[in-house]
């Protein structure tokens, strides 16, 4: 019977000590996700604006010659497209006063 009492009280303290709870999990996949997003630019190469990376999204990022490119707005992303390589590289090396 001691047995059984010591076992049952010792049961709880068992298992993993670091539990991840659901919290963890969506943290881990908010860090992946950023992680994964990680830009070469801090400003729009189309209007200037700031590129928040924490609200930036895969819709919102563009491979270009093995580089990611951060835009600030969806309508940025077709006007980016019509750009030939050149101006590319000066719209990300000196990109518009922004708004």
């Amino acid at each position: 019977m001691r047995r059984l009492l010591l076992f049952g009280c010792l049961l709880p303290l068992s298992g993993c000590s670091e539990s991840a709870g659901p919290e963890a999990a969506v943290s881990s996949a908010a860090a992946a996700t950023t992680a994964a997003l990680q830009v070469v630019n801090t400003k729009c190469p189309i209007m200037g604006g700031d590129i928040s990376v924490p609200d930036l999204t895969a819709e919102l990022v563009k491979d270009w010659n093995g580089q990611k490119v951060g835009f600030c707005c969806p309508p940025c992303l077709p006007k980016w497209d019509e750009l030939s390589d050149e101006q590319k590289a000066e719209r990300l090396k000196n990109p518009p006063k922004g708004h």
